[in-house]
């Protein structure tokens, strides 16, 4: 019974293909935005009242409010054959996965439709993992018209939002760009609000022992997530986090966190665990920041494993670690393992995989995020824009 109300609403999403070249499939992505900016076209925001449902629509179209969890969109030089997009909300129960979702919908639409043809169905990928499909068709319909049908649906919450978009071939593609915006808004918006509730986890030290480097009271916060044996995080901070601390720190203009992201431990070697145990360690002794930097400084290519007990005791007392026993105790019973699998939990929440990325805040919301080791001249600039927001 749990698919008696589905068995009728198709799923999700979107094509960039000819319909007279239907046996050439593409994969569909979430639009770039500067395309479709460059349309031309004005967009307003619907936003249901219980803020459920929140999307961006053309803003010379027909809005047409059923209920809270249905809506509807149609452009003014709709033709003949109605154009229109519909956007609903529709409870699950948690055991309904988009899976079985899109294949009941195959099901029951190529045996109730007339001339169905299924153009395209594809899994979308998503940096916050949420199930997302799309299915694209053709078809016949009452009044013997051909149709054409977009789906994109995404599980969120128990529950499921569908976009469908109806259309006479003979238009369809002129309609596309202002459907991908349409859509992209959705997850843009379904983004923002998973960015949202990680947000405060985000902003927090890593522990009462490791405080933020720079002005504490700051708008500003930059996130670091990085891997001591990852040799673009050894390059930037040999290239870029000096100029940054003197820039942005020490002027009072943002603080800065780092989170362990363990991606380079393989096999029995555990060096990038280690390390980062060992900073925690040192940070019992007030020396976290002093024993990160000098971790990064000796740093050594694969396949060199350079991270071991006695090196990680001749960092300490580079920087003069004071109790050198109780430092060695604390490394060798991996005391901040758990700790540091957590901040990588947090990591892949953002939808981070690779070493090094950053996370931008601003008074605690986040502003972007982007991996790699960056120039300074392109963090200097991100940094800038967002103070100016």
């Amino acid at each position: 019974m749990m698919f008696t109300v589905l068995l009728y609403i198709p799923l999700v999403l979107m094509i960039i293909f000819s319909f007279l070249t239907v046996e050439s499939f593409a994969q569909w992505t979430i639009p770039n935005s500067d395309t479709i900016n460059n349309q031309k076209i004005n967009f307003s925001t619907y936003e249901s009242n219980d803020s459920n449902l929140k999307i961006d629509y053309p803003s010379d179209w027909i809005l047409m409010e059923n209920s809270s969890s249905s809506i509807e969109f149609r452009p003014q030089t709709s033709s003949q054959s109605g154009e229109y997009v519909k956007m609903s909300v529709i409870p699950l129960a948690k055991s309904i996965t988009m899976q079985s979702i899109v294949a009941e919908t195959l099901k029951n639409k190529s045996n109730t439709l007339d001339n169905f043809q299924l153009q395209d169905t594809n899994i979308v990928p998503n940096l916050q993992n949420i199930p997302m499909h799309k299915l694209v068709y053709s078809y016949t319909n009452s009044n013997n018209e051909q149709v054409m049908e977009l789906d994109f649906g995404m599980i969120n919450n128990d529950q499921l939002y569908l976009f469908s978009f109806i259309s006479s071939p003979s238009v369809y593609y002129n309609y596309i760009p202002t459907v991908d915006k349409m859509i992209g808004s959705i997850s843009k918006y379904f983004t923002e609000t998973s960015l949202t509730k990680v947000a405060s986890e985000v902003v927090k030290p890593v522990s009462e022992n490791v405080k933020a480097l720079g002005n504490e009271d700051a708008d500003i916060t930059v996130v670091e997530f990085a891997d001591y044996r990852c040799p673009f995080c050894h390059k930037f901070h040999e290239e870029t986090f000096d100029k940054v601390v003197t820039n942005f720190l020490n002027s009072g203009k943002a603080k800065y966190l780092f989170k362990d992201l363990v991606v380079n431990d393989r096999g029995e070697y555990k060096g990038s665990m280690q390390a980062a145990v060992a900073t925690h360690c040192a940070a019992e002794q007030g020396k976290y920041w002093e024993y990160s930097k000098e971790v990064f400084k000796n740093f050594k290519p694969e396949p060199q494993h350079w991270v071991t007990l006695d090196s990680l005791m001749t960092f300490a007392n580079n920087i003069q670690i004071q109790d050198m026993s109780k430092f060695k105790s604390c490394v060798e019973s991996n005391k901040y393992q758990n700790q540091i699998q957590e901040s990588g939990t947090l990591a892949k929440q953002l939808g981070i995989t690779g070493t090094p990325s950053f996370v931008i805040l601003k008074n605690d919301k986040i502003e972007t995020t982007f991996p790699g080791a960056i120039p300074y001249d392109y963090f200097e600039k991100t940094l800038n824009v967002v103070a100016l927001k």
